[in-house]
């Protein structure tokens, strides 16, 4: 068994406005920067036989972050990187429907399987983020312990792909800014054993338990 930690990236200045930031390449502001110190230090003690994440500098900086106590570098693959929102990056939920009319609210509908305007689909998603995470772990051994840091919808399509659950839930699954889940990795029949974790950000202000609103992507 390989534990797999995945953690979303710390804040960005897309979040605080609820943005679609997408594939766009928005990077940490301060808190998120803070934020990421924080799981660092909560971190620090377990041992990782790997880091990894997206390509996309938000993720890959909250990943440095991590690493640095570890000494380890990062690997970073632009399979893990977020759902392209095409046209719709750089808005908000209430924007996009002003401007594409039904657009989202199908997306949402669709099982996955409908494309964003000119982007991606979930299913895409996971069709790239999964077979490139169950590569990742294949070059680790039997008790390594791996992290992933990336996106709120990426890391979404991941544990449903990992776990075999049906994609029309994907939006029960809630992920926070600096957030981390733990799978143990089988192959298959995989368990996740932690959900959408922020321990380490208790205290700090703007801190989000794991049952609030759900922030933008």
């Amino acid at each position: 068994m390989i534990k797999l930690y995945l953690v979303r990236h710390g804040e960005t200045d897309g979040n605080v406005n609820q943005w679609y930031q997408g594939s766009t390449d928005v990077p940490l502001n301060e808190r998120g920067v803070a934020q990421a110190q924080c799981l660092s230090r909560f971190l620090k003690d377990v041992h990782f036989d790997g880091i990894y994440s997206s390509t996309l500098q938000r993720a890959r900086r909250t990943a440095e972050i991590i690493a640095q106590p570890h000494g380890l570098p990062v690997q970073s693959y632009d399979e893990l990187r977020e759902t392209d929102f095409g046209v719709w990056e750089g808005h908000t939920y209430k924007e996009i429907t002003q401007q594409w009319p039904g657009e989202i609210e199908a997306f949402y509908a669709s099982n996955g399987t409908m494309k964003a305007h000119g982007g991606e689909s979930f299913r895409d998603v996971a069709a790239r983020i999964t077979p490139k995470t169950r590569e990742i772990l294949s070059h680790h051994a039997d008790g390594d312990t791996v992290l992933i840091a990336s996106h709120g919808a990426a890391i979404r399509c991941l544990l449903f792909g990992l776990l075999g659950l049906e994609m029309q839930r994907i939006w029960c699954f809630q992920q926070y800014n600096t957030a981390f889940n733990i799978i143990e990795y089988h192959g298959e029949r995989n368990v996740m054993t932690l959900m959408n974790c922020t321990q380490h950000l208790e205290g700090m202000e703007g801190y989000q338990a794991q049952w609030a609103n759900m922030p933008s992507l």
